[in-house]
């Protein structure tokens, strides 16, 4: 389940940022870390919110390249994303980016799926992405019917689209493949050792948009690159119809 950034109710305050570039958008000229260690208040040039729940980004004659978005939340109830979006999309142009439930988001008592955690070497495995899947012969090749991604402390929740039951009478529950992926050979590693006490987002993927159809990346449905699965991160659960449990750690080794 996603959520555009213009259907998150309008109470919700999400932050969109630019991470800093230079005026012609040619390449980097300070990174966010140089930025945060000089001080400067305002890390990142905020993109200003109309009260339409719309995040609006005036186009300038000097821009000439890629602009690297970050969607951020405090409140832990959507997972941050950072999008890099090519200027050579037509202007003006409306990106609905799609949103992925967090740890901290409203669920109904009714809901069907699971909150989990990925593991890795033994610790929470950050930015993973999970999938469910229905029963197939090989692995990882059944249809999907329901998507998450896991936030800086491995946590996720993982909510069951309307495919994974059949018409008709629905059963108690249903046991479908749960897939976690995440960066291989190995996860990165900081720049510096101050680099993850200063930019808490530092290694979430960043994510191309393409400039042409179809677009698996902005809704969030296509895996960052460098992501895969592993022997142990695709076991099979059992889902409770109609109740949202907690299930034991997978682990991604």
């Amino acid at each position: 389940m996603t959520f555009p950034v213009s259907s998150v109710d309008f109470t919700q305050r999400l932050a969109l940022g630019l991470e800093p570039i230079d005026v012609q958008r040619r390449h980097r000229v300070a990174t966010v870390l140089d930025v945060l260690r000089e001080g400067k208040p305002g890390t990142l040039e905020q993109v200003a919110r109309h009260d339409s729940c719309v995040h609006a980004f005036l186009q300038r004659p000097s821009l000439a390249g890629p602009f690297d978005l970050r969607l951020t939340d405090d409140s832990r109830r959507y997972v941050p994303r950072r999008l890099s979006v090519p200027l050579a999309l037509p202007a003006p142009t409306k990106l609905s980016p799609g949103l992925f439930p967090g740890a901290a988001y409203d669920c109904t008592s009714r809901a069907t799926g699971i909150r989990g955690l990925a593991t890795r070497g033994g610790q929470a495995m950050r930015w993973a992405r999970i999938e469910a899947r229905l029963p197939a012969d090989t692995a990882v090749t059944g249809t999907v019917v329901g998507r998450a991604h896991g936030d800086d402390r491995g946590e996720f929740l993982l909510l069951l689209g309307v495919e994974a039951a059949a018409i008709g009478d629905l059963p108690p529950t249903i046991d479908l493949e749960v897939v976690v992926y995440g960066p291989l050979p190995a996860p990165p590693v900081p720049a510096t050792p101050d680099l993850p006490s200063l930019d808490p987002l530092w290694d979430l993927p960043l994510e191309v948009v393409p400039t042409v159809a179809p677009d698996d990346v902005t809704p969030g449905l296509q895996l960052p690159p460098g992501y895969g699965f592993t022997s142990t991160s695709h076991p099979t659960v059992s889902f409770d119809m109609g109740r949202l449990k907690s299930v034991p750690p997978i682990v991604f080794q």
